[in-house]
């Protein structure tokens, strides 16, 4: 069987007030863990090491030292079709910014659109685990609900 066609979008906009003063100058998924990594590198980890290697990262609050990290730690093949790129909110559906997690969704559909994925998973950037999505997109499509 081949390997089906998975677009992966980590939600990292979200301000995360729980953490300040953390993120008084950075996003949550930005805060530092363990020295020198981002809470985000544990969705990008769990990603890369199931194969998963066409991840955009949607951003929006305080995003400049996120946009930094993933741009100089997590540089991927393109010559192999592997990206991890972040995507700043870009107002496509108006003047207006994310009003939440599904909404960030809809205003990257052009994103879908371009890749043309068989399945897309969708992950926060703000929480810290390790995890296997192989085993939820096999689940998923042994389900036959896919």
């Amino acid at each position: 069987m081949a390997e089906p066609k998975i677009l992966t979008m980590i939600l990292a906009g979200g301000e995360g007030k729980r953490l300040a003063p953390l993120t008084a100058d950075r996003a949550k998924p930005a805060v530092t863990f363990g020295g020198h990594y981002r809470i985000v590198d544990f969705a990008l980890s769990n990603m890369a090491n199931a194969g998963y290697l066409k991840i955009v990262v949607l951003t929006q609050y305080k995003s400049h030292s996120l946009d930094l990290h993933i741009t100089r730690t997590w540089r991927l093949s393109t010559l192999l079709g592997s990206y991890v790129t972040p995507v700043p909110a870009q107002m496509r559906r108006g003047p207006r910014w994310f009003a939440g997690s599904a909404d960030a969704i809809y205003q990257n559909l052009n994103l879908v659109n371009d890749e043309g994925p068989e399945y897309i998973l969708v992950f926060g950037a703000d929480h810290i685990y390790r995890m296997d999505p192989r085993q939820m997109v096999e689940q998923h499509i042994a389900s036959g609900r896919g």
